[in-house]
């Protein structure tokens, strides 16, 4: 195992950003190349200290010492979200929104998404900086994404519309029922045929800085509904509900080995 750190900037948000580069072990002595999964958040994937707002991270680097060799052979890609929590809702929302803010939520009441600023960002200079340096497989067959909840947001946005670089995806406990509006339009026309592998989760006790547990699970379910009806079969799709699982790192700790597996089952 080895991880890299790239300092860089996300050139369309004018912003300075830290992206982690895992490496699988074998990967220094060999010459086979390997699938990448894009992993948003990524201050939170290896250890706790690299995590934003003292929370706990997925402790991925502890597992994959752990259990490495039950796990996919992945490039992992896990770009840096902002620490501010409304430059990061805008970061990762691909649309633009009024909000009527609840007493008692911290949320903004107005969001300019810069999604699709990030997203070309990624799939572009990223991702060519990636291929250059490292061993991959290039192609959308072996290239996924990665996010929870308004991470969650932009992957669902990402496996559908840029269907020419993603084709698996792994989505825990998106916040997308107070964007449903906006993201019904997409699914108007999107198209699924491209997706080899998705995973889909959510916890019956998830609230978000704007989001209720009931809308955390509502949105699940409709996306789950909205890709089941296109087509995804279950050796395709999968989609698990946790109960009474909170909105937190903790909990996708749990749930990330076992979905990068799913996901990147038949990964070479």
């Amino acid at each position: 195992m080895r991880i890299d750190v790239i300092e860089t900037k996300i050139t369309p948000l004018d912003r300075k950003v830290c992206v982690w580069v895992f490496l699988p072990d074998g990967y220094e002595t060999g010459k086979k190349r390997y699938p990448v999964l894009y992993v948003n958040d990524g201050q939170d994937v290896f250890c706790d200290e690299q995590a934003f707002w003292g929370a706990e991270s997925l402790r991925f680097e502890q597992y994959y010492r752990d259990y490495g060799h039950f796990l996919p052979e992945v490039i992992l890609v896990a770009v840096e979200a902002p620490e501010d929590h409304g430059e990061r809702t805008a970061q990762y929302s691909p649309f633009t929104k009024d909000f009527v803010v609840p007493e008692g939520k911290t949320f903004e009441p107005h969001i300019e998404g810069k999604g699709v600023e990030y997203l070309d960002w990624m799939t572009g200079e990223l991702k060519e900086q990636i291929d250059r340096t490292y061993r991959t497989f290039m192609d959308a067959d072996h290239t996924g994404i990665c996010g929870y909840s308004t991470g969650g947001l932009i992957s669902t946005y990402a496996i559908l519309k840029y269907g020419h670089i993603f084709h698996r995806a792994i989505i825990m406990s998106a916040a997308v029922c107070i964007w449903m509006d906006k993201l019904e339009e997409v699914l108007k026309t999107a198209d699924c045929s491209h997706i080899k592998r998705l995973y889909l989760d959510t916890g019956t006790n998830e609230f978000g800085r704007m989001t209720t547990k009931e809308e955390f699970l509502e949105g699940a379910e409709t996306i789950c509904r909205y890709f089941t009806g296109h087509g995804l079969t279950k050796e395709i799709m999968k989609y698990n509900v946790y109960q009474d699982a909170i909105h937190a790192q903790r909990e996708w700790r749990l749930r990330f080995p076992d979905a990068l597996r799913w996901v990147f089952f038949d990964g070479k």
